[in-house]
Parts: C-alpha cells; structure tokens; sequence
C-alpha cells in the first residue's frame, strides 16, 4: 500500500506548527497536499476485511501522524461493523473498537506500509497504549476513548453503510418509518433513547415491549428486541433495547 510522502509533510508540519489543514487549502495549493480525507481512506483499506456473510463498514479516525527513526507513523482508532441483509433489514454481524500504530517507510517516490501494530490484550492494554502514545497525554486519551465512541462513530458508519448500499445497487434497505418491512402496526416509538446515538428512533412491537416492562424489578436486566431507524438515511437494524421511555 503506498501513500503519496506530501500528505505525510502536511500533516507534521501542521503538528509541529498548531496550523490548520483548512489553512492550506484555502491557499490553493491542495494539489500538491493531498487532504487528511485521503489518509482516512488509506486507513480504513489497510485495515478492512470483507467477511463473505456479511458487509463490514470500516471507519477510521485519525490521532496523530509523525516521522520517527526514518519511519512515518501513523495513530489511529479503527471501528468496524457487519451487517447481515435481512429482508429490508440489516442484523449486526462481527464488530470491534481497537487502536492501531501503523508504519510506513519512504520509497523512492512513494511510502508503503511496512507493520501494523495492535494493542496488547487485558491488563496490558493499557500499558501497551501509553507506549503507541509515546507518552503524549491527548494521544494516550484519544486512543483508549476508542474503547467507549459507540455513539459518536455509529452514524457516520450507517452512512457508509448507505454509500455501500447505492455504490452496489443494492435496493429494498432504505424506509420511511411507517413502512419498515414487519413494524407497520402495532408498534412503540422510542424516541430520545438516553443510551442511543441521536438521529436514531427505536421502535419495538408493541407486546414485546410491554411483556419486557412487566419484568422491571423481577429480573436483574429487563430488555427486549426491537429496531434502530436511523432518520437520516431510512437504514434499519435489528437490536436490543433496555430503556423503557413510554407508559
């Protein structure tokens, strides 16, 4: 994988400097800088999979990017879903929230990709994440919030799921929500879920969720199956609510 060596420039000389990438290409020379959006891609290929059952969405956020011992590195947060097509509706397949250190060393006119490093596992992740950090603070924060972004990264993955979606003609995943395939009638509005990304409407049936709220203090985790609607894209995904918003 290679990656043009100006956008590595860039990006140092915006660390070293606190000036904006937006500064940049205000100035007209963008063609010679290739935008921060590029090396986002670059991340999300390097780091996808295409399991065979499933469409994964891979969404990439980048912490830092520096030169080090003749060697370009890259920080990042990496956030990968998969999505089962359903019937007009799509259930979550294999999903993970991780860091990663990726390194890149300068060809002749190129940079390729020379290791992936992931964090180490239970009580070492920690540690583990302080040296990807190299002990900077903000560095070493955004790299383990990785591990608690589920709200802040979900729509911008639905997004990508819908881009996916009409890049392969794939029709029948986008509704209106009053015609969701099985959730016509007979079905509860969870609207302002506390534990839920915003521009999303649960919805549940209407016996599924009342047989759950009668199980509130006789079992220690009462929830029930419903749908995620995300509003901005019409895309529906099959989950699991334990929030009880309606009497």
């Amino acid at each position: 994988m290679k990656i043009n060596k100006y956008l590595f420039f860039l990006i140092i000389l915006i660390l070293f400097t606190g000036v904006s990438a937006a500064y940049f290409l205000k100035e007209d020379i963008s063609n010679a800088f290739p935008s921060e959006k590029e090396l986002t891609e670059l991340v999300e290929h390097i780091m996808s999979d295409y399991p065979s059952d499933e469409i994964q969405i891979t969404n990439a956020e980048i912490v830092a990017s520096f030169k080090e011992n003749n060697r370009h590195v890259v920080l990042a947060n990496i956030y990968q879903t998969g999505f089962i097509p359903k019937e007009g509706i799509f259930e979550l397949g294999s999903g993970a929230m991780f860091p990663v250190e990726i390194h890149f060393t300068e060809g002749e006119n190129s940079l390729e990709m020379s290791d992936i490093i992931s964090p180490l596992d239970g009580s070492e992740f920690s540690n583990s994440i302080q040296k990807m950090s190299r002990n900077n603070v903000l560095w070493y924060k955004a790299l383990m919030d990785s591990q608690n972004s589920y709200n802040k990264v979900y729509n911008s993955i639905i997004l990508k799921l819908k881009n996916h979606l009409d890049e392969n003609e794939i029709n029948g995943y986008n509704h209106l929500i009053d015609q969701i395939p099985g959730y016509e009638s007979n079905i509860v509005l969870l609207r302002n879920l506390k534990n839920e990304p915003d521009g999303n409407i649960g919805i549940a049936k209407w016996y599924v969720y009342d047989n759950a709220k009668k199980e509130i203090g006789k079992v220690n985790w009462p929830h029930y199956k419903g749908i995620m609607y995300n509003e901005a894209t019409g895309i529906v995904i099959e989950t699991i609510f334990d929030e009880f918003p309606v009497d």
